[in-house]
């Protein structure tokens, strides 16, 4: 494990830029709150902010595992939970899940400056390919990696090493961009310099520099990109993602706040 100081300063300019993608890019935590509130009701329960903090971030196979612990399930039936998530999460995200304040024209100004890009991100890539192609980001990035491309998950840094190898980047000269401790651990783990955007200010991230969202003017100063600046390529409105939803005005739900719906999966019960 790394140590980097808590004064160090962000690279300017930096190697690349690696986000991660769900709850960085993408607001996905209402969808996966509905998700898991769902999943915890069949099986009896509620599902809290304990819960929410202890799953966030986390690779299915390890959220699996907490699910199995949590729900009172033997060790074996880990695959099976995870696998009852996903699909809740699936139908949840089936809509599209609007991107994060601030994140397409983000990404589309460190293009246009000549940054190189790269998604890490522990979500399958199925899903991974899905949110890129709703908030219309496709295109932006060279590098995307996902679960299946890594056997040592976040929170181990082998996906923030592996995605400034594939850019030709140093890692102690390159910034990451996370939400959950697991990949702020993984990202500092790597020697990058870290910026922590938290999807609910409940979440307390380790990174060298946090921000509310993607607008923050300190982010953007940290970026090397000056406030206001406009994207040399127009910014897209996403494609509608059903009703009631707004791509960049998103609000975060709490877990206890998340409505759940009958599963639309067949999920496990307890026998």
């Amino acid at each position: 494990m790394s140590h980097v100081p808590s004064e160090r300063r962000p690279p300017a300019p930096p190697d690349a830029v690696v986000f991660d993608c769900d709850g960085t890019l993408v607001d996905t935590e209402i969808c996966w709150n509905r998700a898991y509130t769902t999943l915890f009701r069949h099986h009896g329960r509620a599902f809290t902010a304990t819960d929410h903090a202890t799953l966030i971030g986390q690779p299915m196979p390890v959220v699996g595992r907490l699910l199995a612990t949590i729900l009172g399930f033997p060790t074996h039936h880990s695959t099976r939970l995870a696998g009852d998530i996903l699909d809740l999460a699936l139908a949840e995200l089936a809509a599209g899940a609007p991107a994060r304040p601030g994140a397409i024209h983000l990404v589309r100004a460190l293009a246009d400056r000549g940054y190189r890009l790269a998604v890490a991100s522990s979500a399958p890539r199925a899903l991974v390919h899905q949110h890129l192609a709703t908030i219309g980001l496709t295109d932006a990035f060279p590098v995307v990696l996902c679960a299946e491309d890594t056997d040592q998950p976040k929170p181990h840094p082998d996906i923030y090493l592996h995605a400034c190898t594939r850019l030709g980047a140093t890692p102690a000269r390159s910034i990451a961009i996370e939400d959950s401790p697991p990949g702020v651990l993984a990202a500092r783990t790597a020697g990058m310099y870290v910026i922590g955007v938290p999807a609910h200010p409940t979440i307390s991230l380790a990174a060298h520099l946090t921000a509310t969202d993607l607008h923050a003017p300190h982010l953007r100063t940290a970026l090397g990109v000056p406030t206001g600046e406009t994207p040399a390529r127009p910014v897209a409105t996403p494609a509608p993602r059903g009703a009631g939803r707004d791509p960049q005005g998103a609000t975060h739900t709490r877990p206890e706040e998340a409505a759940a719906s009958p599963p639309t999966a067949d999920v496990l019960d307890h026998q």
